[in-house]
């Protein structure tokens, strides 16, 4: 019951942090600025060390030994087990519709696609709609804070951080062996090694493309991450009068944001 509390705690501060971060003039596009540039390129040249010389090798690996075959069916598996992921997160940004569309996609597929090795819910028109925790906090006008690079994961964002955390947690195979420290060892792990390594092997090529054809890749990267965090939308701003609060981390508003008329 401990651990539970515990647990729950921490997902109630989290949850708490998202709140505070209530920007009701998000509708304006967020800049590219990047306060923390010479740490973040530090950290950026220890991500390329780890990704070419430990992850990529073994997603290398991982392919030389499979079949495409058994790679489409890995692939399907790690997307049907984020499902239930997306449906919590269509729920928050009141998309009911959405989330009962995920709920559904899960339970065909790993009824009917033996475990979700095959995705045969678009014959039941269920068609795939992945979203996060990060696009959540986004559509409730939490802005997204200054660009920063993760260790090991890479671009991100105060916001992306914290929704990649509560996304982790949300993760079934998290909540079935969370109380089992022998079961938790025995799956989990395991489990999470496959998915990083079946991300890889997917995404390497782009990862080689970007960084063979850019001029300076550090600032490519952080282009199409910040590109990418455009789609996400304000949907439900606070009122006018209420306090605005974000991830500035003690960086001046206009460092990030731009400056009022």
């Amino acid at each position: 019951m401990n651990k539970r509390l515990k647990f729950a705690a921490g997902c109630a501060a989290l949850l708490m942090l998202g709140a505070c971060a209530f920007d009701g003039k998000l509708q304006r596009p967020e800049n590219e600025a990047d306060p923390y540039e010479s740490v973040n390129r530090k950290i950026f040249s220890f991500n390329e060390g780890f990704y070419e010389n430990i992850m990529f090798p073994i997603a290398r690996g991982y392919r030389n030994v499979t079949t495409p075959f058994v790679r489409e069916r890995v692939s399907s598996f790690v997307a049907n087990m984020q499902e239930p992921v997306s449906a919590v997160n269509h729920l928050l940004q009141l998309e009911f519709v959405d989330s009962l569309k995920s709920v559904g996609r899960f339970a065909v597929n790993t009824t009917m696609g033996l475990g979700g090795m095959f995705d045969v819910a678009p014959g039941w028109k269920l068609e795939p709609n992945k979203t996060s925790f990060n696009e959540t906090l986004a559509s409730w006008c939490v802005v997204q804070g200054p660009y920063v690079v993760v260790p090991f994961l890479g671009p991100s964002s105060p916001r992306g951080v914290t929704g990649t955390v509560v996304d982790a947690m949300a993760d079934p195979v998290f909540w079935a062996t969370y109380n089992d420290a022998n079961i938790r060892d025995k799956v989990t792990y395991p489990y999470e090694a496959v998915k990083y390594i079946s991300y890889a092997e997917n995404y390497m090529g782009i990862y080689d493309d970007l960084k063979r054809n850019s001029v300076d890749f550090y600032s490519t990267m952080r282009s199409a991450y910040m590109q990418n965090q455009q789609k996400f939308r304000c949907r439900f701003a606070p009122q006018a009068d209420s306090q605005a609060y974000d991830f500035d981390f003690g960086v001046e508003d206009d460092a990030f944001d731009e400056t009022e008329e």
